[in-house]
């Protein structure tokens, strides 16, 4: 067995399969292990729960949270990570997910249920586009 494998699990929603990660991630390199689930699973979504990022992740001098998404983003994977709601953060590393945020690729959340429902979007349509709807798909 792969030691570097990281540990998935895989849910399909509206038709969209989306992987998730359930261990914790040490290395930048991880990402390449992620993508390798999304391929082997044939999905092009992954969730993450930022409690199984490292403090790395959190530290911009340690270029490991520029370095993990690009990775994502190279490979045309959408990422969405989720933060606990009362997950506080440096102003610099506030301003870093804000400019990651500018693409259409990765994501943050407060929700699983939100995080769900982006990742489950159809495209790479931008967050806006999953909000609130009808039973016949109709925006609120």
């Amino acid at each position: 067995m792969d030691d570097s494998k990281m540990k998935t699990r895989v849910s399909e929603l509206a038709g969209v399969r989306i992987v998730e990660c359930v261990e914790q991630i040490t290395r930048v390199d991880d990402a390449l292990s992620l993508i390798a689930a999304c391929r082997e699973h044939d999905a092009d979504r992954l969730l993450v729960d930022s409690r199984n990022l490292p403090d790395a992740f959190f530290e911009l001098r340690s270029l490991f949270a520029g370095e993990f998404i690009q990775k994502f983003q190279n490979y045309h994977i959408r990422l969405a990570v989720i933060f606990a709601p009362e997950a506080k953060h440096t102003e610099r590393f506030e301003e870093f997910l804000f400019e990651a945020k500018r693409g259409r690729s990765f994501r943050t959340f407060t929700h699983r249920g939100d995080a769900e429902a982006w990742l489950s979007a159809d495209g790479f349509a931008e967050a806006v586009a999953v909000a609130p709807q009808t039973a016949d798909g109709v925006p609120t």
